[in-house]
């Protein structure tokens, strides 16, 4: 690859998750000081410190973060994606056994709308001890706020369990035409920046995605018939009194309405960078940030499948 360049800044390529785990076995100490061997169980060991992960069963198939990521890039070669330039960057959560690799293309940049440039970004995550499947998928980076993006519909996404059937080269096909996928969801977040949104549809949407079930079915229950339509009337109801992302969200929104319209550009953008860039809402939990944002790409990816693309349909 050409111009590699790696934000990690460390002699391993893959940052902190750049460390090797293997396989042990699972057992005991029975009351009698014996030791007694779990047949149907295994630890996974990592090789650098010793800290085991929790047990696994016999089935699951280890796949070490460095192996992971050096197959997306066997991947990514074989691609029509032009790796001039390449940006990586590598980040991990729950001490080690969830890791997150972050490719960008910036030879893949495009405007959506005036000064208004994304690039291509691949996502390749994976884990160690079972917590989340070996994955890669699509997605861009707006490079006016680095808001991660997530991919659009099914296509051009790879997701399998960690079984003694995993064979993460499966992966190679359903990324080959990435480019193709990418220039087509250009075209949709273009429709997304020229698209008008009333503030209810913004708040519906934002509760969509970042609300729990219930504080998402009072605000689609109430925004119109009890508060006409006024989302900050409705924020300052008792209910949402604890409805803490929503709010953030919301404020963000009205930030980027002022540069961007009340348009659905705006509403994905406030999603986006609740996504990329806010902290964990528990202090101990800042740890784990890296997964926590990837659990939030995925509830902004599943709204806006199931709800955004509608509304440019």
């Amino acid at each position: 690859m050409n111009n590699i360049i790696n934000i990690n800044e460390l002699a391993n390529p893959y940052g902190e998750a750049g460390f090797e785990c293997t396989v042990q076995e699972a057992g005991y100490l029975n009351n009698f000081g014996a030791w007694i061997k779990c047949e149907d169980s295994k630890f996974i060991v990592r090789d650098d410190n010793g800290h085991p992960f929790k047990a696994v069963g016999n089935d699951y198939q280890l796949v070490n973060h460095t192996q992971a990521f050096q197959t997306a890039e066997r991947i990514i070669e074989q691609s029509n994606i032009d790796t001039t330039d390449m940006i990586k960057d590598f980040k991990t959560s729950h001490d080690g056994a969830r890791a997150f690799g972050f490719y960008r293309f910036p030879q893949h940049r495009e405007e959506v709308a005036l000064n208004d440039t994304i690039e291509l970004q691949l996502l390749v995550r994976n884990s160690i001890d079972g917590s989340m499947r070996f994955a890669i998928e699509y997605g861009a980076l707006r490079l006016a706020c680095l808001n991660g993006m997530t991919a659009l519909g099914s296509i051009g996404k790879f997701k399998r369990k960690h079984t003694k059937y995993l064979n993460i080269h499966d992966a190679v096909e359903p990324l080959t035409n990435v480019i193709e996928l990418y220039e087509n969801s250009i075209e949709t977040w273009k429709k997304f920046t020229t698209t008008k949104v009333t503030d209810t549809e913004a708040i519906l949407a934002i509760a969509d995605a970042v609300a729990t079930r219930e504080i998402n079915k009072f605000i689609k229950d109430n925004i119109s018939n009890k508060f006409n339509d006024d989302v900050e009337y409705l924020l300052w109801d008792k209910q949402l009194s604890r409805a803490y992302q929503v709010k953030d969200v919301w404020t963000e929104y009205k930030k980027y309405r002022t540069d961007l319209g009340s348009t659905l550009w705006a509403v994905y953008n406030a999603m986006t960078h609740w996504g990329t860039h806010t902290d964990a809402y528990k202090e101990s939990s800042q740890k784990n940030i890296a997964s926590i944002q990837n659990d939030r790409r995925t509830a902004i990816a599943k709204t806006t499948d199931n709800l955004l693309l509608s509304m440019v349909a």
